[in-house]
């Protein structure tokens, strides 16, 4: 699951993934005119679009092994935890905005044994970090989630409770695993490398599917029935871990290619690393304001059995989004912008962030539409095995409807986000996160008094969405305040992209429903779900070509054209 700064907000799992965006030095210097921000855009897109299609795989599997159950519940908790604690509330979100960029720049500047000091003093000072956060996540989460779920039946409850507190002991060494992996991710990236780094991922979610697989052939019994076996949450918990080692031995391996053996040292006492989290304590906190939310809503939602499960297969889906949209659009601005604002050429930054805005809005906010039209067919297409109940379907389809809405909010979150970070500005986004996480607090407690059951996972699972909308306007009303034209300019690009996401309501609704009545069962709605998906993307576009966005150009030609800084990088491991 993501860090505001970082990459995700979400959680693929919870899985923040770092891409390609401070590719190599030169890439850094294009020009805001140079498409080669679109290629590098679509090329950090297919690298993560590997490692999130891998993580949905891997939440559908939760569902269909352990279902819309206690088990399911307890497991999905603690396994995201590492990954909120290590992107969120540790380091995780410096390594795109910080680490990577100190890297190149030692390399260029000081040699690969510079890069090698730098790395193990970073994964040195993460390791501390971790050995001090781990005992208290142990310690706080099963506090936390009776907190949560008072007021639920107390047998049921505390059985959830003791499922737990053995299944974080368990999963707590994935936050040293995932400071691993970072480390060694960003070394590969300043040598220009990300084969490695996309496949990593990719392969720890299938070894815990397989994880998964075993403990659904190992036992028959039911799934979160009283006293599930402790072998059981033994082999879930060690098995996951087990495969969050071994992404981080191949990305160690990958690090050790490139003349960095990875191991940690005291970066507290190197002046280059204690100056980056000195200077980088606002962008940790606003990740970790980010993180608190999503723990507010996952823990929110084990009030209902099986709720947990629903909500984060919808937020994968809703991550996917995210990391085709708003992430490879928002790191590849970051150097960019970076250098203008090294360069004081205002005017091209300002120009080169609303282009990329609009540019990643320009796909946000039909994908915003498809969701909701598409929800409840998307929904009976991945509800397999155990999550194939009506409950189970009825609270996918309700978490995703209601998460669509925020797809715009945190797309405008996030490249803005980058925006401030480039010029320097840490404070704006740390107060606009503030104001989420409290509306989303706020929320989130009249959904809780006001709803129960599946209404209730939907109910948080807006609540989430409306507080990204509203941080994202926030965030930019601040960074723009003072531009001239541009409240004319998102006006007319808001007028574009609305006409063509109502003009998609019609047909993607007219082809779901066919699709659905004229094909039986879950064939009919797949058949629902590509057929709407494909016509919807179709009359968008075409209406955008009819109108002449630029955007669509801008997009046209990233597809179109490779150069010769970004293509050869994205093969090489």
């Amino acid at each position: 699951m993501t860090g505001q700064g970082g990459g995700q907000a979400d959680v693929e799992d919870g899985r923040a993934v770092v891409s390609a965006a401070e590719v190599r030095a030169d890439e850094m210097a294009a020009p805001p005119e140079d498409p080669r921000g679109a290629r590098t855009s679509v090329v950090v897109a297919g690298f993560t679009a590997l490692s999130r299609l891998s993580g949905v795989a891997r939440v559908l599997t939760v569902g269909a092994v352990l279902g819309p159950t206690q088990l399911g519940n307890a497991y999905q908790v603690t396994n995201s935890l590492p990954n909120l604690v290590w992107y969120g509330f540790l380091a995780g979100s410096l390594v795109p905005s910080v680490l990577v960029p100190m890297l190149v720049r030692q390399l260029d500047t000081a040699g690969p044994k510079r890069v090698a000091e730098v790395s193990r003093g970073f994964l040195g000072v993460a390791t501390t970090a971790s050995l001090v956060l781990g005992p208290l996540a142990v310690i706080a989460l099963p506090l936390l989630l009776q907190l949560a779920t008072l007021g639920v039946d107390a047998p049921s409850s505390a059985r959830q409770v003791d499922m737990v507190r053995l299944l974080v002991v368990l999963t707590v060494p994935q936050i040293f695993l995932y400071a691993v992996v970072g480390t060694a991710a960003a070394v590969m990236y300043s040598h220009g490398r990300f084969a490695l780094p996309s496949v990593g991922p990719a392969l720890e979610n299938i070894g815990v599917i397989l994880v998964l697989v075993t403990s659904a052939f190992a036992f028959s019994d039911p799934a979160g029935a009283p006293g599930a076996p402790v072998a059981q949450l033994v082999l879930l918990g060690a098995g996951s871990t087990a495969a969050v080692g071994l992404n981080a031995a191949l990305q160690c391996w990958g690090a050790w290619r490139r003349g960095v053996t990875l191991f940690p040292t005291a970066g507290w006492r190197d002046p280059d690393i204690a100056d980056v989290v000195r200077r980088a304590g606002r962008s940790v906190l606003t990740a970790g304001l980010f993180a608190s939310q999503t723990l507010l809503v996952v823990l929110l939602a084990s009030r209902v059995t099986g709720g947990v499960v629903a909500i984060q297969i919808a937020l994968n889906f809703y991550a996917v989004a995210i990391a085709l949209i708003a992430t490879p659009v928002g790191l590849a601005l970051l150097p960019q912008l970076s250098r203008l604002s090294q360069t004081a050429d205002v005017a091209s930054y300002r120009e080169t962030f609303l282009r990329g805005l609009t540019s990643a809005l320009f796909l946000a906010v039909p994908a915003t539409v498809g969701y909701l039209l598409l929800a409840e067919p998307m929904a009976a297409v991945v509800s397999a095995g155990r999550m194939s109940s009506g409950a189970g379907e009825v609270m996918i389809s309700g978490a995703l409807a209601a998460l669509a809405i925020g797809l715009v909010g945190q797309t405008i979150t996030f490249t803005t986000t980058q925006a401030a970070y480039a010029d320097g500005d840490v404070r704006t986004p740390f107060r606009c996160m503030r104001v989420q996480v409290l509306t989303c607090a706020v929320l989130c407690a009249g959904a809780v008094l006001l709803r129960d059951g599946p209404a209730l996972v939907s109910a948080l699972a807006l609540a989430y969405a409306l507080s990204v909308l509203v941080g994202g306007f926030v965030l930019l009303l601040q960074v723009v305040k003072g531009w001239s034209s541009v409240p004319s300019r998102l006006g007319t690009f808001g007028l574009r992209v609305g006409a063509g996401a109502l003009l998609m309501v019609g047909p993607v609704l007219a082809t779901s429903f066919l699709g659905r009545h004229l094909v039986a069962g879950r064939p009919g709605h797949l058949t629902a779900v590509v057929g709407g998906t494909v016509v919807g993307v179709i009359v968008f576009v075409l209406v955008q070509r009819l109108l002449k966005a630029p955007e669509l150009g801008w997009w046209s030609r990233g597809l179109r054209r490779r150069t010769p800084a970004a293509a050869p990088s994205a093969a090489a491991p």
